[in-house]
């Protein structure tokens, strides 16, 4: 049996998670970064994607707007500006969501809307990239 570690996962709004895990993946600019019990001492940046937490032999999936992460003495720490699990995702919606943010990015004439819209459509990927892996993989 694998090794747990103390997993937090927050947002501005709430406690999303907080449970003993065997690991997690956070997407990163970088790629997914795996972490597991007895990790090195970090702080990432983490990128509108999507989480994995595999706890109990049992994976959640979670599509992340971003945030960052602090690793230290078999804890994880995230703070990000979002998250929700797969199975609240309401496909369709989401679709719908980043076909209007790709229209107003060619719409808007100013850097705060065009930064608003791109940061809505890579929210909305991110809720897609996690349905359409949790299809993927029987989730």
């Amino acid at each position: 049996m694998a090794k747990k570690f103390h997993f937090i996962l927050n947002s501005p709004e709430s406690s999303i998670f907080d449970h003993e895990v065997e690991s997690v993946s956070l997407p990163t600019s970088n790629g997914e970064i795996g972490i597991m019990a007895d990790h090195t001492p970090l702080i990432a940046l983490i990128s509108p994607g999507v989480i994995s937490v595999i706890e109990s032999g049992k994976t959640s999936l979670l599509a992340t707007g971003g945030g960052f992460a602090e690793v230290k003495s078999n804890e994880v720490k995230a703070f990000v500006q979002s998250a929700e699990f797969a199975d609240s995702i309401d496909e369709q919606r989401a679709i719908e969501a980043a076909k209007q943010a790709r229209q107003d990015m060619a719409a808007v004439g100013d850097e705060i809307s065009l930064a608003d819209a791109s940061s809505i459509l890579e929210r909305n990927i991110a809720r897609l990239k996690t349905i359409e892996r949790k299809k993927r993989h029987g989730h």
